[in-house]
């Protein structure tokens, strides 16, 4: 464009495009004090020069200078000046982050500071460009720190540490940018580095501005001396979160009241001033919870934007070990965001950031296949907005829950429904006798029923008469329907495994009865315990849903349960494996 004058003629009109610049103004932008006699005359003569050489770059640039009354306006339009893009993008990304869009916000962030190519107004000299330099250049640094804090957002402190450290070393009295690097070392592990950023900080700013360090940098300094979790995770980001709910099951059959009361427990505002919503599903093996859990996840997902949330913790797994709260913990926190670098590693300091995490968000959280309270205790989150739904084979005494479903055997015709829509072929209907039996053989339990069926499916030939004859001949067969691990007999198995040696003696005592139901003083007789110790062995295994209570002092056992424990029995020596009559 010519020599400094036309440069800074230029700069001084461009940075207020499609406004009058007053000639006084372009004086001074130009020469900066040394004004020529006739100053006016000299600015048209260059403006006219400026013109020449706009028209030479396209067939508009003639008519770009335009006379005003008072001095001369440059028109740009839309989209042709970086200084503006570079403003609405910021802006833009203003607003997204007041819309909680931090992502988008980033994006908006990274094409504005795309638009330079090093410090602003470098080859035009004079005071008039370093002042609207400062102002420029100041922008450029702000926008670079709100782009990395976002990054830090989404755990991409390795990403940004070393761009921070470049930026610290220009500006090292700079506190936010001593701050935002200092939080990044942190997470990155590197603590004493973090620390050292701070006390070059500090002298710098005492050295060059006689002040000491703000409540901002100060504070950050402090978190990172007591070792704050805070400090060690991004902060949370609405919408961030996972949706890792199994997929529903499209032959969900019954319990319409527990769907209703799970529901109503999820949706309606608690009045007691309750913080969150607790729902606990327990029950024998095979009667349901997970299926129930999942299909009533899948009808609440839309209320709870920011995830759905399903963890196995193990409880009773064929050859799975429980899994320790901090591990599930680990798990979560990667389902929301939080980089694995990022986790700590105390269970107290993972309790605190996911807490931290889902304080603002609506999340549903599914703990499934739970061994107790305890267990469940640190992954229940704080947010009044999220919804725990838990299920288990053991009823979770001294949990917070709000609403308990003890999920009992499906009745007759739920029953039969279910088997009909796990059979999915004519059978069913052409044999609803025989299908009646069968769930009565089942007692009503659909992992039984589901086994049953499957089995029918991988014969074809069969009717339904015959699997009902073929289990009356053998009755212990029903607890042996198994599909590969996840057998009925399996699912059983975990449970008498979790008994301790005198509950198992009591539930093997109680298999052995002709009848399904008994007394605290059969089983006392029976087993030689007194009727205290007897009564306090069965209200144990009642809590473990291996039997049921009926009235006060009576119980009864699952028809298939009992089935099974008579199979134990043979493999116990010393116990007779016949039934024996007790009444």
């Amino acid at each position: 464009m010519g020599g400094p004058r036309m440069r800074a003629l230029l700069a001084a009109l461009v940075l207020r495009a499609n406004q009058p610049v007053p000639v006084k103004h372009l004086v001074n932008a130009a020469w900066e004090g040394d004004t020529p006699l006739t100053s006016a005359a000299t600015v048209h003569s260059y403006v006219c020069r400026l013109r020449a050489r706009l028209a030479s770059a396209g067939p508009d640039g003639e008519n770009r200078i335009l006379t005003d009354a008072t001095g001369y306006r440059l028109r740009v339009e839309p989209g042709e000046s970086d200084v503006e893009l570079f403003r609405e993008r910021i802006d833009r990304s203003h607003t997204l982050l007041n819309d909680s869009c931090p992502a988008d916000a980033g994006t908006e962030l990274s094409a504005a500071l795309a638009l330079w190519r090093g410090p602003a107004l470098t080859d035009v000299p004079g005071r008039f460009a370093q002042l609207e330099a400062v102002s420029l250049n100041e922008a450029r640094l702000a926008a670079q720190q709100e782009s990395m804090e976002i990054d830090l957002s989404f755990g991409r402190h390795t990403q940004v540490i070393p761009e921070l450290q470049a930026m610290f070393l220009r500006y090292p009295q700079r506190e936010r940018l001593a701050a935002l690097l200092m939080r990044a070392l942190y997470r990155g592990g590197q603590q004493a580095e973090a620390l050292q950023v701070y006390r070059t900080a500090r002298q710098a700013l005492v050295e060059e501005l006689a002040i000491e360090p703000g409540p901002e940098l100060k504070a950050v300094h402090q978190k990172i001396l007591n070792h704050d979790v805070e400090l060690a995770f991004p902060a949370a980001t609405p919408g961030a979160g996972r949706h890792s709910l199994p997929p529903d099951t499209g032959t969900f059959v019954g319990r319409a009241l527990e769907v209703r009361r799970i529901v109503t427990a999820a949706t309606a505002r608690p009045h007691d001033g309750r913080a969150l919503g607790i729902a606990a599903i327990d029950g024998m093996a095979g009667v349901g919870k997970t299926r129930l859990a999942v299909h009533v996840s899948h009808q609440l997902a839309d209320r709870f934007p920011d995830g759905q949330l399903f963890v196995d913790l193990h409880g009773h797994t064929d050859g799975r070990a429980q899994k320790e709260p901090s591990a599930a913990l680990a798990e979560l926190l990667e389902a929301v965001g939080v980089p694995a670098g990022s986790i700590p590693v105390t269970l107290e300091q993972r309790i605190a950031v996911w807490r931290t995490q889902l304080a603002n968000r609506k999340v549903l959280l599914v703990l499934d296949n739970a061994a107790s309270a305890a267990q469940v205790t640190p992954l229940l989150t704080g947010g009044s907005g999220c919804f725990v739904l838990i299920t288990s084979r053991n009823r979770l005494i001294g949990s917070q829950t709000t609403e308990t479903l003890s999920l009992k055997r499906l009745a007759g015709p739920e029953a039969g429904a279910f088997f009909e829509a796990m059979l999915a072929d004519r059978r069913a209907a052409a044999e609803s006798g025989a299908v009646a039996e069968l769930t009565e053989m089942c007692g009503g339990l659909p992992l039984a029923l589901q086994f049953a069926a499957a089995r029918l499916r991988h014969r074809p030939t069969w009717t339904i008469a015959d699997l009902v004859a073929q289990l009356h001949r053998d009755r212990l067969l029903m607890a042996d329907l198994d599909i590969g691990k996840n057998g009925l007999a399996a699912a059983f198995d975990t449970s008498f495994a979790c008994l301790n040696t005198e509950q198992q003696r009591v539930f093997r005592a109680v298999s052995r009865y002709r009848r399904n139901t008994f007394t605290v003083t059969a089983v006392a007789a029976a087993t030689g315990l007194s009727s205290l110790d007897a009564e306090r062995m069965l209200e144990s295994l009642v809590d473990v849903n291996m039997i049921e209570p009926l009235t006060f002092g009576q119980y009864q056992i699952h028809d298939l349960l009992r089935a099974y424990g008579q199979r134990a029995v043979r493999f116990h020596s010393g116990e007779p494996p016949a039934a024996v009559a007790v009444e």
